[in-house]
């Protein structure tokens, strides 16, 4: 197709591509199973199956409370846990429908963009369909798109949504958006903020500011919100010299800039680092990028659409690099994550777009033509590459423990994963190695005592689980299992202590066991 004819193309046909470029980077990722935090969340969560009628309830508690997990009690993302619920309203237990669902959310969020772009940039069409189809297949979104449970996706959606109602001057169809994106990650705090950007072209500071008032007072109800139900407003905080986060701030936001730009190589775990001199090539390589992007915001600063789109992904990374290393993989720390990329690419993918094609003349315009096919086509096999890592707990944490073999959450998820199979040699032998690393995991020595209980050794069993116990006293599973174990050895009357002790701390999803126990006089 011609250059020319190109620029011609309807926006029924534009509809039509994207979604193809969609289906053919993320297709692979309907075989993909539950991993990780989808068993918490999804599988194992007994909240999943809740009625409808009961849904307001997840309104009012944080997204995390659910049995055995009270101690998260940092996010407070309602919308995420009603989109799971209503996911397995329709699909029952079945991973692929979670999947095909977030494959079509993300299509709407592409065609939603191509829209924006179209809004920004009317006089090139181009710029949408470039900028859209890039967004598409950027290998930065296989994990929003390619795991069950991430709530990346809808928050996404909502984003969006709200950005092109901006757009439209519908106002109220925009707050309410807004409002739900609040309701589904923290960061959408951020959005007012770059709205500003857009406003105060058009209309002038305090206009501006008017403008976005309603957002802000949004914002302030989500606030109020986020304190009743969680334990943290701001997040957490690491004991750092304020140098020392500085500079890992500024190599974290490199390090996101590099992922947007070259997205090779991707890791489902990036280990917390910490950079402790200016010296450093990374910590000089990130002050090089900050005077790059303030020449660059200089450059274009009367081009409202833009700078919006130049400044957008710093407004909404803001957040997450702020809270650089805090963010946690069973107990290991991590110093970034790809899937905090998904709002960011969405602005970067048009910006990148849009600056090509105004520095491109006609007469090298089937140069870029050619570009743009190549990136979609090294994007998409990049992306259907690093999807495919997410197939199970196997190949997620294989990987892992393959680029990370310190990562103890690895070691504990993989052997978890081999113990499903009936390789508890295999699944032993990792399990060791997350406690080389995390010494007192009550969640690992429980999976220990387990291995040992099933190959026949009670007594390293139950010295697992006392250990398990004495770090963390109010694990109720573990109590079972010790006095399951004692009974089998024939210790029936400590067996009954707790026994005991486990009734006192069960979790509901062991009501039928309580009332076996209990018809036996426990």
């Amino acid at each position: 197709m011609k250059w020319s004819s190109l620029e011609q193309v309807s926006s029924v046909k534009s509809y039509i591509i994207l979604a193809l470029i969609v289906t053919a980077a993320f297709a692979y990722s309907l075989q993909n199973s539950f991993v990780w935090d989808d068993y918490g969340l999804i599988v194992d969560n007994p909240k999943i199956a809740l009625p409808i009628r009961e849904i307001p309830t997840l309104f009012i508690s944080h997204l995390w409370k659910i049995e055995g997990a009270e101690f998260r009690r940092v996010y407070y993302r309602p919308m995420v846990m009603t989109f799971h619920i209503l996911n397995y309203k329709i699909w029952g237990p079945n991973p692929w429908g979670f999947h095909l669902t977030n494959i079509l959310l993300h299509m709407i969020c592409v065609v939603i963009l191509y829209r924006v772009g179209l809004l920004l940039f009317s006089t090139e069409k181009l710029i949408a369909l470039i900028g859209a189809s890039v967004f598409a297949v950027h290998p930065v979104n296989n994990e929003p798109v390619g795991r069950a449970a991430s709530g990346e996706v809808i928050f996404g959606f909502f984003v969006i949504f709200s950005l092109y109602f901006f757009l439209k001057e519908k106002k109220y169809l925009s707050w309410i958006t807004f409002f739900l994106a609040l309701l589904s990650k923290e960061v959408a705090v951020m959005m007012p903020f770059a709205l500003l950007i857009l406003t105060t072209h058009k209309k002038g500071l305090k206009k501006g500011m008017f403008e976005v008032i309603a957002y802000a007072a949004l914002v302030g109800i989500y606030l109020v919100l986020r304190v009743l139900f969680t334990d943290t407003v701001l997040g957490g905080w690491v004991a750092q010299p304020i140098l020392t986060r500085t500079f890992t701030m500024a190599v974290a936001t490199l390090d996101y800039v590099r992922l947007l730009v070259i997205p090779y190589p991707l890791s489902a775990f990036y280990p917390a680092r910490w950079y402790t001199s200016i010296f450093e090539p990374k910590v000089l390589l990130a002050a090089l990028l900050f005077i790059l992007g303030l020449l660059l915001a200089f450059k274009i600063r009367k081009d409202k659409a833009m700078f919006f789109l130049l400044i957008f992904p710093f407004i909404m990374l803001a957040p997450v690099i702020w809270r650089v290393n805090t963010f946690t993989a069973g107990r290991d720390l991590m110093y970034i994550a790809e899937r905090f990329l998904y709002i960011p690419a969405l602005s970067f993918s048009l910006f990148v777009s849009a600056y090509f094609v105004k520095l491109t003349g006609d007469a090298r315009r089937k140069y870029l033509m050619i570009g743009w096919v190549l990136v979609i086509i090294i994007f998409a096999a990049i992306t259907i590459s690093s999807n495919m890592i997410w197939k199970n707990n196997i190949t997620l944490f294989e990987k892992i423990v393959e680029e990370s073999p310190n990562a103890a959450f690895a070691h504990q998820g993989l052997g978890d994963a081999y113990k499903e199979i009936g390789k508890l040699d295999d699944a032993m032998n990792h399990w060791l190695k997350a406690l080389e690393s995390d010494l007192d995991n009550p969640l690992i020595l429980n999976s220990v005592g387990n291995a040992y209980y099933l190959k026949g050794d009670y007594n390293k069993a139950i010295n697992a689980y006392k250990m398990a116990i004495r770090v963390f006293p109010q694990m109720g599973e573990v109590y079972y299992n010790l006095a399951i174990t004692l009974e089998k050895a024939g210790r029936k009357e400590e067996a009954k202590v707790y026994y005991k002790k486990f009734i006192k701390l069960a979790p509901e999803s062991y009501r039928g066991i309580i009332s076996e126990l209990r018809e036996k006089g426990l």
